[in-house]
């Protein structure tokens, strides 16, 4: 690469580096951008988990054809590596040096030996390889960056002394994305958990736990995500669910937890929790409450158009409410509550699967139908 360009060229790079706000998405952006700027077959990033890096992207463009697959870390036969001077990516998020290794022979009489065991069965051998720990401003390691095989044409040679100094750079780059890319993660964290115990405590009274709350939350995101919904929307319909049934705080104690059949006057109260959760969000200018609205107003609505307030039909019923409509049913059909005992997971899933179509948008319920091993997992249950 010129250099006339390379101020450009990572300019660029730390501007869409520093854009992303999804942490998966950014790993694998840093890969990527390390791999055209090495101009190396491969690259794997990891992150710090306590005391072991963790494998998170795994790209490299020679398996790739054989793999016909991008993102490659499925063939990967270990996920973690211990913090340890005994191995290339441990030492180096130990010491903070950058390690460069023009071939084997180097790395073995330095007391290296590349990683064999995660690439057992594979037919690819790494000759030079580039290790470099991404440190924050404020000396703190939040991950490893290594790339492998460094290319000029078709051979394979040592990465440049230019390049090592360009790497560095844009270690440094990357570092500082991750690093908050990892504090927005942590902020959302913390804010679904603020969620997750408000909501908890506005169903208290209905004798619902928080793992009501967060199991409707994930299976909702899981089938957001099935039928290819964007990550955007899925993370919303994760923090949006769990006020679904927020509105219960207006309903009498006696209606909530009665153990008989509820009578028509005490049915017809019952039914206003997804009007009067409506009017607890409120109108708001922001996406997440926006949301939730539409999750708490119609998450009772039916798709062949006989469920309530509104009695709404099909796709006149806001996608969000008939996401979390197939995750709240599965869920009250399987917990044990006042006025009625828990249902096994297979009858519940047969349920779902009956009613498509009818209760349920049928692709909604198929994506969740998919996703049964996924939800027989959440549930504490192997899928028989």
């Amino acid at each position: 690469m010129e250099q006339s360009n390379i101020y450009e060229v990572l300019y660029r790079i730390g501007i869409a580096l520093t854009s992303e706000r999804n942490i998966h998405s950014l790993l694998e952006r840093i890969v990527d951008e390390a791999i055209s700027l090495a101009a190396c077959d491969g690259g794997t990033i990891y992150t710090i988990k306590g005391q072991s890096l963790v494998f998170k992207v795994f790209k490299n463009r020679v398996l790739r054809q054989q793999y016909l697959s991008d993102d490659i870390s499925e063939i990967l036969n270990i996920k973690e590596v211990p913090i340890s001077r005994s191995s290339l990516s441990g030492y180096v998020a130990l010491t903070k040096e950058v390690l460069h290794f023009p071939d084997r022979k180097t790395a073995h009489e330095s007391g290296f030996v590349f990683d064999t065991v995660a690439l057992s069965g594979v037919d690819y051998t790494v000759e030079s390889s580039l290790t470099m720990p991404l440190v924050t401003s404020a000396g703190n390691v939040v991950g490893v960056l290594q790339l492998v095989n460094a290319r000029d044409g078709v051979s394979i040679v040592p990465f440049k002394p230019e390049t090592i100094e360009i790497m560095k750079f844009f270690a440094s780059q990357a570092a500082s994305a991750l690093q908050n890319v990892q504090l927005i993660e942590e902020l959302k964290e913390a804010q679904l958990d603020s969620i997750y115990m408000l909501s908890t405590a506005a169903e208290f009274r209905d004798k619902v736990t928080g793992d009501h709350i967060k199991r409707i939350s994930r299976v909702s995101y899981i089938i957001a995500r099935t039928i290819k919904m964007s990550r955007e929307f899925s993370e919303l319909i994760l923090y949006a669910s769990p006020m679904h049934d927020i509105g219960k705080v207006a309903i009498p104690d006696y209606v909530l937890n009665k153990t008989d059949r509820l009578t028509p006057q005490e049915w017809k109260l019952m039914k206003k929790h997804t009007t009067y959760g409506a009017k607890i969000i409120k109108e708001s200018k922001y996406p997440l409450f926006k949301m939730a609205k539409n999750i708490a107003l119609y998450h009772h609505e039916r798709y062949d158009g006989n469920g309530y307030p509104h009695g709404l039909k099909g796709t006149q019923i806001p996608l969000e409410a008939r996401i979390v409509q197939v995750a709240d049913v599965f869920d009250a059909l399987v917990s044990d509550r006042p006025y009625k005992t828990a249902w096994t997971l297979d009858d519940a899933m047969k349920y779902i699967k009956d009613f498509r179509g009818e209760q349920f948008d049928p692709d909604v319920a198929d994506a969740f139908l998919e996703k049964q091993e996924i939800v027989f997992k959440l549930y504490g249950k192997k899928e028989s």
